[in-house]
């Protein structure tokens, strides 16, 4: 195995959404730096996104989202031997996201699960490769009816492009869905910079209206291959359910761009792990996608003493969080 440094701006966008050089900026303006390398492998090469931040004093964390794609346990701990001479000295710990559909034993001694994933370790996943009409036809009978009723409404669907009343109203209502949902919201200011001024191409915000208020609205962010599903903010209407429309309309729009993939990002994992996601499972589930699983969050500390600090307080700032989305949860 070979791997070497390459310009951030020279990553291929050929595998996840969240290896691509705008993931990288929009990372990069909330305090990590990002960092490319090439991996060649029995004749293959490919390309790898690695963020970094700090964490305390002069420690920083290295954090790899859903990448490599087709490595073992073995060759994971290879290269991160060899990404540690390529990344700073004050990285303690490198962390992995492995990638959906990775195959192979990831019980190597220098392969640490995590207590708490970071990415889902669940999601339902989408085949586009028989473009959206074979796509649409494989709905099950929940999205179908669903749809049947949304179009009996006024209900419209649009493109955010740049207006910053929209930017607001969607927020108040991410802000809104959060609460009744019990999960913790990104900042106004994160969501701000994924979204742009909404010129961006492999960025999408998708947003309906009903009778001119904004009732739900989703992200989309794209690569070459794959269309994820980030966030998304709805309103519970009497007899529709508006996020059909949003997600129906996105699944198209990849398809019609040449995704492979269309990623609902996030179910419930398995072993109880990631419950919060579960109740999201049968609505994702009612587009005809596939359930996959992936191993959890994998970290190889490089200085041992450091990580197990962190580790410690990790834990203590895993349990606060739950306790924090349970009492957000609205009745």
């Amino acid at each position: 195995m070979q791997v070497s440094a390459c310009p951030v701006s020279t990553l291929s966008g050929a595998h996840s959404a969240l290896q691509t050089p705008r993931w990288a900026t929009i990372k990069e303006a909330h305090g990590w730096v990002a960092y490319g390398f090439t991996i060649e492998r029995g004749g293959r090469v490919t390309d790898l996104l690695v963020l970094v931040r700090p964490i305390i004093a002069r420690y920083t964390l290295a954090y790899i989202p859903f990448a490599p794609a087709g490595i073992e346990g073995g060759e994971l701990a290879q290269l991160a031997s060899k990404l540690r001479a390529l990344l700073p000295r004050s990285v303690f710990v490198l962390r992995f996201d492995l990638p959906f559909g990775a195959v192979g034993a990831f019980d190597h001694h220098l392969l640490i699960p995590c207590h708490s994933s970071i990415q889902p370790e669940a999601t339902i996943r989408m085949d586009l490769r028989a473009g959206y009409a074979a796509v649409r036809s494989g709905y099950h009978d929940r999205a179908n009816r669903a749809l049947k009723k949304i179009a009996t409404t006024p209900l419209s669907i649009g493109e955010y492009a740049g207006e910053q009343a929209l930017f607001d109203d969607f927020f108040a209502l991410y802000r809104h869905t959060a609460e009744r949902e019990g999960f913790l919201g990104r900042s106004r200011a994160y969501l701000a910079t994924i979204v742009g001024d909404g010129s961006d191409p492999w960025v999408r915000l998708l947003y309906a209206t009903l009778d001119g208020t904004l009732v739900a609205a989703i992200i989309v962010l794209f690569s070459q291959a794959e269309a994820l599903y980030l966030f998304g903010a709805s309103r519970r209407l009497e007899g529709i359910s508006p996020s059909y429309a949003l997600q129906d309309r996105a699944i198209e729009m990849a398809c019609a761009r040449g995704c492979l993939i269309y990623d609902l990002h996030g179910v419930g994992g398995p072993e109880g792990r990631g419950s919060h996601l579960s109740s999201l499972e049968l609505f994702k589930r009612s587009f005809g996608g596939e359930r996959v699983e992936r191993a959890p969050t994998l970290d190889v500390p490089y200085r041992r003493r450091a990580w197990l600090l962190f580790r410690g307080a990790e834990r203590i700032r895993i349990f606060a969080v739950r306790i924090r989305r349970a009492l957000r949860r609205v009745p």
